[in-house]
């Protein structure tokens, strides 16, 4: 089934869904026929099952037969101390797609690109949703500095390190975790020593050689994920 990422209303007696804009275009441009079917993701948890009842120039109106509320995957959340702009947009998408809720840009000493939001990024998130047919967008917070995210969260934070370190034992945790992952250039020694020092920071090694920052978003999540 075809879909397609719209921000409509989750109410379950939405009988209708006008879609216009870019998704319509979209949608012409794929040559949709009536009454075909159409999977519509608001990015939000809600998944509702259409069939396309008219095509317009400038619109097409779905008929919405179901309409699914969503359960999170998990709630992982990833913090990011920002590599290149072209590896930073292929972790946006690896993020959607391994159902990362909230993403936390950081600025650190070897970190090489400043965040900001974008319709570009807003169109990267939009296709990967797509692609995955998840149904939440991740919330990307505003970029702040390392130290000032450490001081402010209260979640568990997993440091995937290069190096190996001790770490705390991993139990069952309820609510958000946190992936710390570093820039190509990793954390220098003074913010690595301020990660560890922190109570709530589990630091996990990987057996690998030194990953670029896309492989470790997508090899931690997983790890995590196996773990908890």
């Amino acid at each position: 089934m075809r879909a397609i990422y719209y921000p409509f209303d989750k109410s379950s007696e939405t009988q209708h869904i006008v879609v216009t804009g870019d998704s319509a275009k979209h949608l012409q441009v794929v040559r949709v026929k009536l009454n075909e079917e159409i999977l519509v993701l608001n990015g939000k948890g809600t998944k509702a099952t259409t069939l396309v009842s008219s095509i317009s120039k400038n619109q097409i109106e779905l008929f919405v037969q179901r309409v699914v509320e969503c359960d999170v995957f998990h709630s992982i959340g990833l913090a990011i101390a920002s590599p290149k702009k072209d590896a930073f947009e292929d972790i946006l998408k690896m993020a959607v797609e391994l159902g990362v809720l909230n993403i936390y840009p950081l600025s650190s000493e070897f970190s090489q690109y400043e965040y900001c939001e974008s319709e570009r990024v807003q169109r990267i998130l939009e296709s990967a949703l797509v692609q995955s047919n998840n149904s939440f967008i991740p919330t990307i917070h505003p970029q702040i500095k390392l130290e000032n995210f450490l001081e402010r969260l209260h979640s568990p934070l997993f440091f995937f390190n290069s190096r190996p370190l001790e770490c705390g034992k991993v139990e069952k945790i309820i609510g958000e975790q946190v992936i710390l992952i570093g820039p190509e250039g990793g954390f220098s020694p003074a913010e690595e020593a301020c990660i560890v020092s922190k109570s709530n920071v589990f630091s996990i090694h990987l057996p690998t050689p030194i990953l670029r920052a896309p492989t470790a978003v997508a090899s931690s999540v997983g790890y995590l994920l196996s773990r908890l």
